[in-house]
């Protein structure tokens, strides 16, 4: 029997632990200001396991934890921005997994918790996706009768956010950092994703923008926001703004 590498001893520790998940804050930012107007909230797990976040969630998947694990990372982020008295001004982007619900009442379960003293934009994330498109659109649309606008994560990774975006209707598009990095790759997915843009009132967001160039490439796809460690690496959530 071959032994577990250590990607996976790691993800193991960290769903053994999946309640002492912490959250850490990327700006999203304003591109034409570079003023913060949100931050998205990510998973870390603490030392001694040092997971990587998509190794935990594929085991997760493996072990059918999947649900447990997406909700005690929104937990954390929610946690964070009421400690911090955060108000509405700032916007949090939480990651949902849309494959992790049993059904409609789960869904109800799940945003439920969410609460509504913060302006949350639920962020869909590209992972089973298309598993069950029905309890899809139930969460999009629970997420909007509770006020929460909705973002698409990683459009342009796979072919599945590209085929469900008009159905899901995103109010903000996360363009993968792939697109950003590498435009001659990808110009189909630009074309399809300003299409989108251009016949809604949708807002692009570019990921993975780590340098100047990536700056310019994001502003002439027609981004206006952006995250990426050129604003910022991800952080504990600093005091709001006074």
């Amino acid at each position: 029997m071959t032994a577990p590498d250590g990607a996976v001893l790691a993800a193991s520790a960290a769903l053994d632990q999946v309640e002492s998940v912490a959250a850490l804050f990327q700006p999203v930012v304003e591109l034409a200001t570079g003023a913060v107007v949100g931050y998205e909230a990510l998973a870390r797990w603490p030392s001694p396991s040092l997971a990587v976040p998509e190794d935990v969630f594929a085991l997760a998947r493996e072990r059918g934890m999947v649900g447990r694990v997406d909700v005690a990372c929104r937990a954390a982020a929610l946690r964070a921005a009421r400690e911090r008295a955060y108000s509405r001004r700032v916007r949090f982007f939480l990651n949902i997994e849309p494959g992790c619900f049993v059904d409609e009442r789960d869904v109800d379960v799940h945003l439920d918790a969410i609460g509504d003293d913060l302006d949350v934009v639920l962020e869909i994330t590209e992972r089973d996706l298309d598993r069950n498109v029905p309890l899809l659109m139930t969460l999009v649309r629970g997420a909007r009768a509770r006020g929460m606008s909705v973002a698409m994560d990683d459009v342009g990774a796979t072919p599945a956010t590209l085929e469900l975006l008009d159905s899901v209707a995103p109010d903000i598009v996360k363009l993968d950092a792939s697109i950003v990095r590498s435009p001659y790759r990808s110009r189909a997915a630009v074309r399809q994703v300003r299409a989108y843009v251009r016949s809604s009132d949708a807002v692009l967001l570019a990921e993975g923008i780590e340098t100047p160039g990536h700056l310019r490439r994001a502003v002439s796809l027609g981004a206006t926001l952006g995250q990426g460690w050129l604003f910022g690496r991800p952080m504990p959530l600093p005091n709001p703004p006074i």
